[in-house]
């Protein structure tokens, strides 16, 4: 598979996982962090999917190292700034505010310096 790709599959999951963990959390109210409260926190199926994400994310990234370049697949990582954003709006209802809009597109425009070099 090309690299760019397993670049984009393993930010897509790792922002995948924080929007499970937040949704998780979410639901887990009121969250208490003593052993009851993690245990409990734990058996959610959104934390749990989280965990899972993360972790594919987590081992695809190991292939990534092996065999891109840092100073190209570590940039691509910003990414997941966008994925955030899109996710939360789309999964959580968060706004879309113009100034972080514009942030994201710079972000993207770096993003895609990096990727045609």
């Amino acid at each position: 598979m090309p690299p760019l790709f397993l670049i984009l599959l393993s930010v897509i999951l790792g922002s995948g996982a924080q929007i499970a963990f937040k949704i998780g959390v979410l639901h887990a109210a009121p969250l208490k962090f003593d052993i009851p409260g993690v245990i409990a926190l734990l058996g959610s199926p959104y934390i749990i999917g989280g965990l899972m994400a993360f972790a594919a994310s987590f081992l695809l990234w190991l292939k990534i190292l092996a065999t891109v370049p840092l100073s190209y697949a570590y940039p691509m990582v910003s990414l997941g700034y966008v994925f955030i954003f899109l996710y939360s709006w789309r999964y959580l209802g968060e706004n879309l505010p113009a100034l972080r809009v514009a942030g994201l597109v710079l972000i993207v425009t770096g993003i895609f310096f990096i990727a045609r070099s």
